[in-house]
């Protein structure tokens, strides 16, 4: 299947983007990048399993991640799939990234959000 044009997804849908954001440079299983999520958001947010594995089918076939062996030292359950991001992957969840930046400023501008200590 041939991947979609980059603005065809942007802006990125919400759980593909926190996937992306999870993952970074590093290559987890399913239930990490839930666990991760969890944690990073202090469970404000949840990635929903269906959510997370219907979200990773469908960035497989757009050519955001890549199944990978498990890294040395990991659990070897045949059961878990492992997944990094590729480089069309990072390359999109860095203009989602930057785009929501944008909003942001525009939301402190407007004095929706305090100014920032950057």
């Amino acid at each position: 299947m041939p991947h979609r044009s980059t603005s065809t997804h942007r802006p990125l849908r919400a759980p593909i983007f926190h996937i992306l954001v999870m993952l970074g440079h590093e290559t987890h299983h399913g239930y990490a990048i839930m666990q991760r999520f969890a944690q990073e958001t202090a469970g404000r947010e949840v990635l929903l399993p269906g959510t997370l594995y219907s979200s990773i089918a469908r960035m497989l076939d757009d050519g955001l991640v890549e199944e990978v062996d498990p890294p040395p030292g990991e659990d070897s359950d045949a059961r878990r799939r492992f997944y990094r991001a590729t480089e069309r992957g990072l390359s999109l969840a860095r203009a989602e990234a930057e785009r929501l930046e944008r909003l942001v400023d525009m939301a402190r501008r407007q004095a929706l959000l305090p100014e920032s200590s950057r």
